[in-house]
This record gives C-alpha cells, sequence and structure tokens, in this order.
C-alpha cells in the first residue's frame, strides 16, 4: 500500500550558481562518496547531481519532515544498481522513520531541470 508520495525540481542554472559560489567541501555535505563518483563520472555532471538532490528532497517530503534536526543529507544516499536504476537507501533517523516501508524513485532531466518522484510504499 502506498504511504506517501513525494516530488521535487530543481532548477539547473540556480543549482549550478549555487555549487559554484559554496565553499569547498559543499557536495561533500550534500552527497555520499559514491553519489559522487556516480556524478563525476559525466561530463555534465551537474545534471544528475541536481536529480539525485532532488530525489533527496522528494524522500524527504515524502516522510513529512523535510531535512528535521537529526537529519543530514547523507542520510538518504541515491544509489545506481548495475542497470543504472536508481534506489534510496536510508540511514538513520531517515531510516526509522522509513520502517519497513520502502521507497522507489525515479530520475529525469532536462537542459534546465532536473526532476525526481518518490513513493513509499508500506509491507502489507
Amino acid at each position: 500500500m502506498i504511504r506517501a508520495i513525494g516530488t521535487d525540481v530543481v532548477d539547473l542554472e540556480h543549482f549550478e550558481h549555487v555549487v559554484s559560489h559554496s565553499r569547498p567541501g559543499f557536495l561533500s555535505r550534500l552527497f555520499t562518496d559514491e553519489e559522487i563518483a556516480y556524478c563525476e563520472k559525466f561530463k555534465e555532471n551537474m545534471a544528475s547531481y541536481a536529480a539525485i538532490f532532488a530525489a533527496k528532497e522528494a524522500f524527504l517530503k515524502a516522510l513529512r519532515t523535510g531535512l528535521a534536526p537529526g537529519m543530514t543529507w547523507r542520510d538518504v544516499e541515491v544509489v545506481h544498481g548495475r542497470g543504472g536504476a536508481p534506489t534510496i537507501v536510508a540511514r538513520r533517523r531517515c531510516a526509522e522513520l522509513l520502517g519497513q516501508g520502502s521507497a522507489h524513485v525515479t530520475l529525469s532531466h532536462s537542459n534546465s531541470t532536473a526532476h525526481a518522484v518518490v513513493v513509499i510504499e508500506d509491507q502489507e
């Protein structure tokens, strides 16, 4: 049974501006080492970073918490399987709130935006 749905859209121009004007280590505060390694494989990597960021936002919206105290951006990780399909790995407080549920995610991006939808499904 579906518990919740979250979605997020990221403007790529704005996202690139924020990243380029941030202090060193900014990406490491938002993304896990594995997410960074995945994104860095692409020539136009900001679209991949933005899509993963959108997935993190969409997941937190689906939890109905946003980035609440005790949570970090790295507590939500988007991993890509062998075929490239993304999945969400929740850690710490995010994992507690997800409970026995599972999170399904889809990512997309164009030349101007990145988008993610997360569906949290409870086990019956």
